[in-house]
């Protein structure tokens, strides 16, 4: 894709806490960024005689630069060990599948339905993590085999939002039962199935729960492998639910070898690493782990699964660069949840399992036209909430809680978190259907949603999730008491002002060339992937003058800037800072700081400016012209302290 980053991401600021009490736009102090209203904050600083220590025990048969070091020291990895881990991760490096609880339950009830021939049903989500999960839990179940005798494999189910609603579908439990289904797995759902599972047990069917959402009720399931239950010691509580699924297809095959094709777990790492990203989980330890192997699995044209290969031509990135993580989480995964939310949510389980090329693309093709269709009513949407937000904006609420009887309930997740990336606010959107709502929550870093929803559950019918997103429903005339509960609960949080901006180190771009900056891409794509946890580096550099005023790009919705630089950084290479910066979805912040400030196009160039910004590959190829390989990112801006 163009841009490295499209939209303002978790994954560009830091991970603070707290919550923002005005609009960011509105600030007046001088220390805080104009795109985001934040203080800057830098990362550990790192000991000298550590950084020496890490060059003598770096695996890499090329030398590093003292940069690429300092950002691995700051985030922990200094030891020999954790080196050689971090540059050539191993499956073999992955945590015991049986240190979760139950999965010798889960392994066991799973061997009997193969030795009894028994007839065995998936149960997914919606979201790409549930989609994820359900492939790959179908093609373990109907690949397992103990000798010649194997189980009769249903074919995946994944609930229709609209239809079902959330959780375990009533409807398909008592289908299964009439067809003689014996065994239930469900992925990505059914910790809180209390009821539902009560059900499935009624009519004959046994349930093992592959999941990783908090429960306050153990529900009668057979098996509930959870690496989030209370007790839980598991050393990963980072697995999503399609990570889960792998470790149970693990767990099989550390108990009965052969149980399971040859290289079966390396030809689902492709799925696994889809629905961790997507899912934002934390990128680091065996998750890194799964990624990163998975990864290499997308970037093999010759094993790639031909939905997965589909999905990337339609995205545009069949051009020859590397899959990464940006393009899982702004290209791929919005298009597979959309069919999730707004279009038909089989056509995308069907999109990861088809191995029929031409079908792939028929289904690829839907899938982006359900994504634009998203786009659409995503836009209308936010324009919609900001009006409605405003008022509890300008007047400080802790949060927003906003309703209305046109939205569709499909979209207001992505809603929701467009608004968390504008306000730095938790954020709760309703969607009112007649006498009942569904809604949708979104947060800041440091504010666990789940535990706030948990204090306002009296106004709750039903309500589930994490610390940072959730899902709801409860009865439209309990709306407004509900939002009074949760700005209470809110309130009672500690309040520790602005989320700040980090950044990981100073660079001065003055004193360097365009081939560092190369260099400097071409060292930091070793610490991918990026994502939750491991986030892509920012750097500060101090003191810069504006060549011009920035190029408005989209309409005004994108900036590109361009600082003034030395005439020359010697005879064989250009500088640094001839080189533009480009920066999205920030237009409107900086047209606001300059009405606020009384700024004309002489007194920007007359100041001098600190950045955050970032550096990458580019992987947008001109028709004609050079081909830049680096992209430069304006993360931040403000003026120079101290002016």
């Amino acid at each position: 894709m163009p841009p490295l980053i499209q939209l303002r991401s978790p994954w560009t600021a830091g991970f603070g806490g707290g919550v923002l009490k005005t609009d960011p736009a509105q600030s007046q102090s001088p220390n805080v960024g104009v795109f985001s209203g934040r203080p800057w904050l830098r990362g550990m600083a790192v000991d000298e005689d550590l950084i020496t220590s890490m060059h003598r025990k770096i695996p890499l048969d090329f030398q590093v630069s003292d940069w690429l070091l300092r950002v691995l020291a700051s985030r922990g990895v200094t030891s020999g060990q954790e080196l050689d881990r971090f540059f050539y991760p191993s499956l073999d490096h992955l945590y015991d599948p049986f240190l979760l609880q139950e999965m010798d339950l889960a392994v066991a009830r799973m061997f009997d339905a193969v030795r009894n021939g028994e007839r065995v049903a998936v149960h997914g989500d919606f979201d790409v993590d549930g989609l994820t999960g359900s492939a790959l839990l179908y093609e373990t179940v109907s690949s397992l085999r103990l000798g010649e005798t194997k189980v009769l494999a249903e074919p995946p189910f994944i609930p229709d939002r609209l239809i079902d609603g959330y959780g375990l579908a009533e409807r398909m439990i008592r289908e299964w039962a009439a067809k003689g289904v014996t065994l239930l797995i469900t992925v990505d759902t059914g910790a809180a199935a209390v009821k539902e599972i009560e059900l499935a047990r009624g009519l004959g069917m046994e349930v093992v729960v592959l999941d990783h959402h908090i429960f306050e009720e153990r529900p009668g399931a057979t098996a509930l492998v959870n690496p989030r239950r209370e007790g839980a010691t598991y050393p990963n509580q980072e697995l999503c639910g399609v990570a889960v699924a792998f470790k149970f297809a693990q767990a099989l095959t550390v108990a009965e070898p052969g149980c399971l094709p040859e290289n079966f777990l390396l030809s689902v790492l492709d799925l696994v690493a889809l629905g961790l990203v997507a899912d934002q989980m934390a990128l680091v330890g065996e998750n890194r782990i799964l990624v990163k192997k998975g990864l290499e699995l997308f970037n093999d044209r010759g094993r790639i699964r031909p939905g997965l290969a589909a999905l990337l031509r339609v995205a545009g990135l069949d051009r020859g660069f590397p899959v990464t993580t940006g393009e899982f989480a702004y290209q791929l995964a919005p298009r597979l949840n959309a069919c999730g939310r707004i279009g038909r949510v089989m056509s995308a389980l069907e999109l990861l399992l088809t191995r029929d090329h031409d079908r792939a693309q028929v289904l690829a093709q839907e899938a982006d036209r359900t994504n634009s269709r998203r786009k659409e009513q995503d836009l209308i949407l936010k324009e919609e909430a900001i009006d409605l937000a405003l008022p509890f904006v300008r007047r400080g609420d802790p949060g927003l809680v906003l309703a209305s009887s046109d939205w569709h309930k499909g979209i207001i997740g992505i809603g929701a978190a467009r608004l968390v990336e504008q306000y730095q606010l938790p954020v709760v959107l309703i969607a009112i259907e007649g006498d009942e709502a569904r809604g949708s929550v979104r947060s800041v870093p440091h504010i666990d949603v789940k535990a706030i929803l948990d204090k306002c559950e009296r106004h709750l019918i039903r309500h589930g999730g994490h610390a940072q997103a959730a899902g709801m429903s409860l009865r439209s005339r309990d709306i407004e008491a509900f939002r009074e509960s949760f700005l209470t609960a809110l309130r009672l949080q500690p309040d520790t002002g602005p989320v700040p901006e980090h950044y990981d180190l100073d660079l001065c771009l003055q004193d360097m060339g365009a081939q560092d900056i190369a260099s400097l891409v071409r060292e930091l794509e070793n610490l991918e992937p990026f994502g939750a946890g491991n986030r892509k580096p920012v750097f500060r550099c101090c003191g810069l003058r504006l060549q011009r005023q920035p190029t408005s790009l989209s309409g005004g919705l994108h900036l590109r800037f361009a600082f003034r630089g030395p005439a020359s950084n010697g005879p064989t290479d250009t500088p640094a800072l001839s080189r533009e910066f480009i920066t999205f979805g920030t237009g409107e912040a900086w047209r606001r700081m300059l009405v606020r400030q009384g700024l004309e196009g002489s007194d920007m160039q007359a100041m001098e400016w600190d950045i955050l910004f970032q550096v990458g590959r580019s992987t947008f190829r001109p028709r004609s012209g050079h081909y830049d390989p680096v992209q430069q990112l304006l993360v931040d801006i403000r003026p120079a302290v101290g002016q």
